[in-house]
């Protein structure tokens, strides 16, 4: 395992390297929350990192480097832990939504907020996390049409008109006039419900040794899986150790990178500052 997370770091550090060039300090914001990856983190000590480089820096790369030990971790528990391993995907599909803006971001953008900071006075009229935060299925459905002749379900008829009507029934040739299912189609609905049935019968019969009568664990596979965190967890220690300790021998290679593309610019930075600062009134 150690020979794999020092070539996996290694491709993290070159990757990191690749793209400093790219980021410019122009384009950094300031935070209002601290970054709960990049704060206080051994991995940033392990690379060099002190409080004078920029946060998007360190993150870029902290973010990396993260994602081999979750990778890692998620490895060993599909491999050796079955019980956590149904929890977590149980707890995936409990929270599945249609919208997840958080996902399929580069490495360097992922833990960040979604929307920045609304100036006071000026909120947004929506941001991506309330949009993620939509349940999919909330769609505005359309009324039905009106058609000559027909008449809705619960509906007064002396009530419809057919000067009230959108479409006549000639101006619809060829096209459903009606939205009720045929007996055929409630016939084939039934079928699937049966079948759905079944198969949710055979998925409570399988979950027997795990789960109790009324649905709960039982005392047994609560410790199983107890036990199964803790391994989870220990892994993820022993991951992120050798992690770190992978992570030192390349400190010269980030230094170099960091006094060669970023530390000019934050001297840039500060020199336009003082220049635009006013000079203190002589007494």
């Amino acid at each position: 395992m150690g020979e794999q997370i020092e070539g996996r770091v290694g491709d993290a550090v070159d990757a990191w390297v690749r793209w400093l060039p790219r980021w410019h300090i122009g384009t950094a914001r300031g935070r209002t929350r601290p970054c709960r990856l990049c704060l206080g983190s051994p991995v940033a000590t392990a690379a060099g990192f002190d409080h004078e480089v920029p946060h998007a820096v360190q993150h870029a790369l902290l973010s990396r480097l993260r994602q081999i030990v979750d990778d890692d971790v998620d490895e060993y528990t599909a491999r050796n832990l079955p019980l956590v391993t149904r929890e977590l995907r149980l707890a995936e599909a409990r929270e599945a939504r249609g919208y997840r803006p958080e996902q399929g971001l580069d490495p360097e953008f992922q833990g960040l907020d979604l929307d920045p900071e609304p100036e006071p006075g000026h909120p947004f009229l929506f941001t991506l996390a309330g949009l993620a935060g939509m349940p999919a299925d909330d769609v505005v459905v359309p009324p039905e049409p009106i058609v000559v002749g027909q008449q809705r379900e619960g509906d007064d008829p002396s009530a419809a008109s057919d000067d009230d009507a959108l479409f006549g029934l000639d101006e619809l040739d060829g096209w459903p006039t009606s939205t009720r299912p045929t007996p055929e189609a409630e016939r084939s609905d039934e079928a699937e419900r049966s079948d759905e049935a079944e198969h949710s019968d055979e998925a409570e019969r399988s979950d027997e040794g795990v789960h109790s009568d009324e649905g709960e664990y039982s005392d047994e596979a609560k410790a199983a899986l107890r036990h199964e965190i803790v391994l989870a967890g220990d892994h993820a220690e022993s991951v992120g150790t050798s992690l770190c300790l992978a992570l030192v021998e390349h400190r010269p290679r980030i230094a170099e990178a960091v006094g060669r593309l970023v530390a000019p610019q934050v001297d840039e930075l500060l020199a336009e500052l003082s220049r635009a600062l006013e000079q203190p009134r002589s007494r």
